[in-house]
Formats: structure tokens, sequence, C-alpha cells
């Protein structure tokens, strides 16, 4: 075979394989159809009530089931000295509600500031619009345990990618 007939080859598998995930919203689970929700950006404002900050930030929201989802973010706080931020590794859960408004989680928080870094944890819960519609509105609260305990309040966008 010629190189290009390995390399279109090559791009139509790929063209297969991208269609099909973009494609597979229903998954059949016990003889019936279970819509899955779609990875999604977002932008989000926040305020850290123990740093007295405001801080923005954005963060991805990726579907691994039904219910579950990876939900990596950074907020970046404003008018600090330092350059502070956090990065924030979590697993998110919509418990089965009526309309899946409310959903809780957990996971890593990395905060630098001033030269230092601090490893913890953080545990969450929100309220988000209809889990399947084009752009969700989304307003939460977050405890994040490092060198220091921080209460957040958050709200944001999320939008289809």
């Amino acid at each position: 075979m010629s190189r290009l007939t390995v390399r279109m080859a090559f791009g139509v598998a790929a063209l297969a394989v991208v269609s099909t995930s973009a494609d597979a919203q229903r998954r059949m689970r016990g003889g019936r159809a279970v819509r899955v929700e779609r990875p999604g950006v977002g932008a989000r404002v926040g305020y850290d009530f123990d740093a007295r900050h405001t801080f923005l930030g954005g963060q991805f929201n990726f579907p691994v089931a039904r219910r579950w989802a990876l939900a990596p973010s950074a907020d970046f706080y404003l008018g600090t000295t330092g350059t502070p931020y956090r990065l924030n590794v979590d697993v998110k859960y919509h418990p089965p509600t009526a309309y899946g408004f409310f959903y809780f989680g957990g996971g890593l928080a990395i905060l630098h500031g001033s030269g230092n870094t601090d490893t913890g944890a953080n545990v969450f819960g929100g309220w988000e619009g209809r889990r399947y519609a084009p752009v969700k509105p989304f307003l939460e609260a977050r405890f994040v345990f490092a060198n220091r305990t921080s209460f957040n309040v958050l709200g944001g966008l999320n939008f289809p990618i």
C-alpha cells in the first residue's frame, strides 16, 4: 500500500471514531436508551471567604458515566500579589433526582501563591441547570482543605463542546 492510501485509511478511521463518539448521546441500559451528557466548558466567578478575594476561573466537564463526570478547573485570584491560583481535579456526581439539578463531589486542590505551592482536598455541592440543555448555569459552594481551610461560593455558565 502506498503512503497516501494508508493516510487516507487512517483519516477515514479517525473520522469514523470521532463522529461515532460525537453522535453517541444514547447508551443502552437494561433494554432502554439512556442519554449521556455531552462534554462541556465554562467560565466561573466566585468569592473566597478565607482569602477575602474574588476569583475568576474556568472548568471542563467530561462525563465518564451517566451520573459521573470529571471536572478539572482553575481559579485565578484578582487583586493580590504573588499571582495566586488554584487548580482542582474533581469528580462530580448527579444523584438520581427528578431533573438532575443537584450535584456534589470532591477531589484534589493545588494552591499556589507567592512562590509556595500546597496540595489539599476539596468537597463541593451545587445546583446546575437542566442536564441536557445547551447552556447550563450553575451555583456552587466549596470547602478547600489544605494548609488552611477556606469556604468558596461560585457561579457561572457551562457550554457544550
